[in-house]
């Protein structure tokens, strides 16, 4: 029987879709139930309860002729020509692996799949394990028909985000029967196989269309398809349904993103497969970072400030800097409403938050704070010929500190400060600081947070995490151990603090940012009886505002716009233009403000003397 995951959120019974396997055995009957697994938050209450929902395996007689077509051009053109082991199919792929020096292609026919899929999940790649599922690939061939081996595969194989054959797999995307699936989607279904995490419409688009069309073409040349059918197909955009929703009080974007985590780690399973059949199987308690108070008032500040449902939208990251821990992730939308998590998944332009990396970067490489930087209005020279760059406020501020163009932000001075640095060295700070979204290292642009460079609120709250703890990065993460039944420790993240900045480069860019909220453009984000250090960011088109900053014991991250578009943030809540200095800052201050309510500041500090001078 197939499934997908289901999550009943405990105390009110709704239910959320999250997408994971139920399997069999290489036989028809169908497997117990298996125990559930549950969710707690880092107070030990239960958060959520994960269970096997069921999808009945589809008949072959029943699939669309193309699905099938596409299923087989992607996975297996000679499948009826072979009896288990296809000899023309691993020549192919020896020759192809061997002259990319690595493994690009597989040899495996659907049956030898199957035989893995059903008797050997997660077993090593070795010679014995490959020569024993050959074996069982030509004895499976013996016993069963063509038909009933395909059946079987459809039934079986995993298409991503939990989703085990081709009924969760058609529901999982595209939100109907696999009979009712159309070309372009059968094609993108079919694409998925050879490398769910790869190939993922969620995780990568393009890939996933690139992947796509070739099976579409490929449809085309063996005959499948007629060329007026392929082009309309590869014409197709790549949509896929969003998760079934529960309302946001249980904390379902939460609970997805520990889903996710578990998921992609290669220590819980080493394929995704794997690690998908075995939260399958339950019988685990997830134990996570999750501060429910924190959340509730993240998501309390965000509502204030942004009550429209159909006005712009919002989310705050929050970590604890020592532990990696992330208390608080939240955007202003439930999951009803919108299921993409803008706190974990958003990946926008960071504008001028991403200055923090440029003063890191330059202190690192012998920058002081009082060094003056030419801010005057005009082309900017890079490798790749004149940047036009104009300061928000469109001044000229001649020479100017350090200090003072991060207080005012003034994108002219950090611009040429960037390409000084170079476009590679910055990218390599953010990421070292925490930043996980892909990061471009050519472009200049990058020094003032655009261009292609995009990030989500978690990047931000994780990589400023990284100077409120003295310059030791400690891995963010939502999790802080699984336990199986018996109570034992299963899994773990990584949470080795990593020292990437020395303590006087962390504490002089602190000292630096402290002055944006002293008298800069974050003042709105002073928080009465503590030193906030943080950075503003506001894109050239106004779509993005950002407000970013921390203390000691917590880092957050406020964004604000709009998650169908680059819509220009104007005239919201009583604020002509909103900027990173405006909203945002103001959300931050609110939350923080609550949050540290009951804690004691630590001493102040300024800056501190260069140990070289």
């Amino acid at each position: 029987m197939l499934a997908l995951l289901t999550v009943l959120s405990t105390g009110c019974g709704s239910v959320v879709t999250l997408e994971l396997p139920a399997a069999d055995g290489i036989g028809t009957d169908v497997p117990p139930a298996p125990a559930r697994s549950v969710v707690y938050d880092a107070e030990g209450h239960e958060l959520a309860v994960l269970h096997a929902a069921a999808h009945e395996p589809a008949a072959l007689a029943d699939l669309p002729a193309h699905l099938v077509d596409a299923v087989l051009t992607a996975e297996d053109n000679r499948f009826y020509d072979h009896r288990g082991i296809d000899a023309r199919a691993i020549a192919r792929a020896a020759i192809a692996n061997h002259g990319a020096g690595h493994a690009q292609q597989g040899g495996s026919t659907i049956t030898q799949q199957l035989v893995k899929l059903r008797t050997m999940p997660g077993a090593d790649r070795t010679a014995a394990t490959k020569l024993q599922e050959a074996v069982h690939a030509r004895e499976l061939e013996r016993q069963r028909s063509k038909a009933k081996i395909l059946a079987d595969y459809l039934n079986t194989v995993y298409f991503g985000e939990g989703a085990y054959g081709i009924s969760a797999a058609a529901w999982t995307y595209f939100r109907r029967a696999p009979e009712d699936l159309e070309v372009h989607q059968s094609a993108l279904l079919a694409a998925i196989i050879r490398a769910p995490e790869a190939f993922g419409p969620r995780h990568d688009p393009e890939a996933a269309r690139t992947r796509r069309d070739d099976v579409l073409r490929r449809m085309a040349a063996a005959g499948h398809l007629s060329a007026q059918q392929r082009d309309r197909a590869v014409a197709a955009p790549i949509e896929v349904s969003g998760r079934e929703g529960a309302p946001a009080a249980t904390e379902p974007h939460f609970v997805d993103l520990v889903v996710r985590t578990l998921l992609a780690d290669p220590g819980f399973g080493a394929t995704e497969a794997d690690r998908a059949a075995r939260l399958r199987a339950g019988g685990l308690h997830i134990h996570t970072t999750l501060d429910q108070d924190l959340q509730a008032l993240a998501r309390a500040s965000l509502l204030r400030h942004l009550p429209e449902a159909d006005g712009p939208d919002g989310a705050i990251a929050i970590v604890e800097p020592a532990s990696g821990e992330i208390l608080a992730a939240v955007g202003n939308r439930t999951y009803e409403q919108l299921q993409f998590d803008l706190a974990t998944q958003a990946r926008r332009q960071p504008g001028s938050t991403f200055k923090a990396f440029v003063l890191t970067t330059a202190i690192a490489d012998g920058w002081h704070a009082d060094d003056l930087v030419d801010g005057s209005q005009g082309v900017v020279t890079t490798a790749h010929g004149g940047w036009d760059v104009r300061n928000y406020d469109r001044r000229s501020y001649g020479d100017v500190t350090l200090a003072g163009a991060t207080r005012a932000s003034v994108n002219t001075a950090y611009a040429r400060l960037g390409v000084e640095l170079g476009a590679d060295r910055i990218a390599g700070t953010a990421r070292a600081m925490g930043v996980r979204s892909t990061l471009p290292s050519d472009e200049p642009q990058i020094a003032l947070g655009g261009g292609r460079v995009s990030v989500t609120p978690l990047d931000l709250a994780a990589a400023y995490g990284t100077l409120a703890n003295g310059g030791t990065h400690v891995p963010t993460s939502p999790i802080r151990r699984v336990l199986d039944r018996d109570g034992r420790t299963v899994w773990q993240p990584d949470r080795s603090p990593r020292p990437v900045l020395s303590s006087y480069v962390a504490e002089q860019t602190s000292a630096v940012l402290r002055e944006v909220v002293t008298n800069g453009t974050g003042v709105a984000a002073h928080v009465s009886g503590w030193q906030i250090a943080g950075k503003t960011g506001t894109t050239s088109d106004n779509a993005d505002a950002w407000f970013v900053g921390y203390t000691p014991n917590l880092s957050a991250a406020v964004w604000i716009g709009h998650a169908e578009g680059r819509i220009p943030l104007r005239d919201v809540r009583g604020v002509a233009e909103v900027t990173g200095g405006t909203l945002p800052a103001r959300i931050f201050a609110d939350t923080v403000t609550e949050a540290l309510r009951d804690q004691q500041p630590p001493v102040p500090t300024g800056r501190v003397a260069d140990p070289e001078r």
